[in-house]
């Protein structure tokens, strides 16, 4: 019997025990140490991802909120734009699913096909048709 025995190694697609979906929503994570402003991008029962300027460092806990719903959880990723929350406890799927429902999304002026110029001249003016 070794008393140092590498433990196989699993990467975080294995881990996972729940489904992600991607969302897109304003949240607010509370702590401590002040607040954040930002948006959820993905989640599941089990966590979720926080986008924000500034994230908190690996470690620190907090109140996530978002829509009427708020869940305690734990950071434990974090890179320059965003980090990973995993909750105390699962949340329920319902919150999840009516999450899902209403993305928020921000869509600029539609293109106006008028404003396209259309290649008259050069090697790909053949792909164009004319009709005349």
């Amino acid at each position: 019997m070794a008393l140092f025995q590498k433990l196989p190694t699993m990467n975080a697609e294995e881990r996972r025990t729940v489904q992600r979906y991607s969302v897109d929503c304003e949240a607010k994570l509370k702590m401590l140490g002040g607040d954040r402003e930002g948006r959820l991008s993905d989640l599941s029962e089990a966590g979720a991802r926080f986008e924000t300027d500034n994230p908190p460092q690996e470690g620190v806990s907090g109140l996530l909120a978002w829509r009427g719903h708020e869940y305690f959880g734990k950071v434990v990723w974090a890179n320059e734009r965003s980090c990973g929350l995993v909750f105390e406890r699962p949340i329920p799927h319902k919150v999840v699913a009516e999450t899902c429902e209403v993305v928020e999304v921000q869509s600029g002026p539609v293109a106006n096909f008028g404003n396209i110029p259309v290649a008259k001249r050069g090697r790909r003016a053949s792909l164009v048709s004319s009709q005349d």
